[in-house]
């Protein structure tokens, strides 16, 4: 983990522009309903890196894709894989002859999936971490209030 050297950030967003300067490509992140089998997919153009996520799951799966995505990037899967047939039914307002490479994340039998899926978790649980213990609220006042009454517990124990 500590050899991707990335910026601390207490939400997985706040990446997207380390994953645009180590990309050398701007990062769109935008919400899109998947098919059934998809929970999230990335797309590259000459000029951009799109993460697509459901909007119909919970904010925490949703920042889970998006640092699933990242983490392919992170990683360097996309400079070897073509554009999938998934590109025709994520993109509408992308011309597809411009899709460089998609990756469709559906499926974790592959060495590279589980490796990509294990770095997620790692920076999901290092970015909760560091926004439990910072004084940003999540926008929301009812889990600013719960996140509060856990750490205290969890603080209380050790």
């Amino acid at each position: 983990m500590a050899e991707l050297k990335l910026p601390p950030v207490t939400n997985i967003r706040d990446l997207s522009d380390e994953v645009a300067r180590r990309t050398g490509r701007r990062v769109v992140l935008e919400p899109r309903e998947q098919a059934p089998s998809v929970c999230g997919a990335c797309a590259i153009t000459e000029s951009a890196v799109h993460v697509f996520w459901d909007p119909r799951t919970s904010s925490l799966h949703q920042d889970h894709i998006i640092a699933h995505e990242f983490c392919h990037l992170l990683l360097g899967h996309h400079e070897k894989r073509p554009a999938s047939a998934l590109s025709s039914t994520i993109f509408t307002n992308i011309d597809l002859a411009t899709v460089q490479m998609m990756l469709g994340r559906t499926k974790y039998d592959e060495d590279e999936e589980r490796d990509t899926e294990l770095l997620a978790s790692l920076l999901q649980r290092q970015i909760i971490d560091r926004w439990l213990r910072s004084d940003e609220s999540s926008g929301d006042e009812v889990q600013d209030r719960l996140t509060h009454t856990l750490l205290r517990r969890r603080e209380a124990r050790t």
